[in-house]
């Protein structure tokens, strides 16, 4: 939205400026989350002191609360680029081919202070969406959102915010057992290195682990097919780093804690 108002701001021909304001609310009017930041707006202006274009007499003027009154501002200013999109929608769509519309938009806002009058609207305009934004993001942040975690009665990974399906039917699959390990069983020592052996006594009840020649096999292939998953699934890579040999190990990539 700022990149708008900035290419308005060094642009001279007023025909283009009137493009660039065609372009900005049509933007405004698409983007889903511009959309609902419009509408609260709207809700919150209508909420104290009626639509937006009904005229605000002295007793309510007195009556209303200073946050409805700048919304009523910022709808006398949204309003001024919404003009020109209107005009220029209906422009584009004859193809300029009655230019009274546009004579009647020129003469509109050609005057010596229309420029920095728009340059205000978009201002005012951008300024209030991007801080209702600002706050909605504020409010409705998740801590675990930036966390990496498991669920363990849900069998879901989540990574920075992005969450892996591990089990996709009752069955506790090799992948839950190793994640279940090193989150659950071990969830105050996340950066400890988890040999496969360990895994393989706690997790699988695999007492003889060592005794089988080429049992860590298992654990590497399961280490290599879960990173595969990850990466295919939220791509994230080397979410797990692993080696091979009887006493093979994994760990957790630091850069993902």
């Amino acid at each position: 939205m700022n990149e708008f108002a900035r290419l308005f701001s060094i642009e001279r021909n007023i025909f283009q400026r009137f493009v660039i304001v065609y372009k900005y609310i049509r933007f405004c009017n698409s983007d889903p989350l511009v959309k609902d930041v419009l509408q609260k707006i709207f809700d919150d202006t209508a909420k104290y002191i009626g639509e937006p274009e009904e005229n605000l007499d002295e007793d309510k003027f007195l009556d209303v609360k200073g946050q409805a009154l700048f919304s009523r501002e910022f709808w006398i200013y949204y309003n001024n680029l919404e003009i020109i999109y209107g005009k220029m929608k209906k422009i584009k769509n004859c193809k300029l081919k009655d230019k009274e519309d546009f004579n009647t938009l020129y003469r509109l806002f050609s005057k010596p202070y229309s420029k920095q009058m728009l340059e205000l609207s978009f201002k005012i305009v951008n300024s209030e969406v991007f801080d209702r934004l600002d706050q909605e993001c504020f409010f409705s942040h998740n801590e675990n959102d930036d966390k990496t975690y498991f669920e363990d009665d849900k069998s879901i990974l989540y990574v920075k915010g992005k969450k892996v399906k591990i089990n996709k039917q009752d069955k506790i699959t090799n992948a839950h057992k190793i994640l279940h390990h090193i989150f659950i069983s071990n969830k105050d020592n996340l950066i400890d290195d988890f040999f496969y052996s360990e895994i393989a006594e706690d997790e699988f009840g695999e007492l003889d682990y060592k005794s089988r020649k080429n049992n860590w096999k298992k654990y590497h292939n399961t280490c290599s097919d879960l990173n595969k998953k990850i990466e295919l699934d939220i791509g994230i890579k080397n979410f797990l780093k692993f080696n091979t040999g009887r006493k093979g190990k994994l760990k957790l990539n630091p850069k993902y804690l």
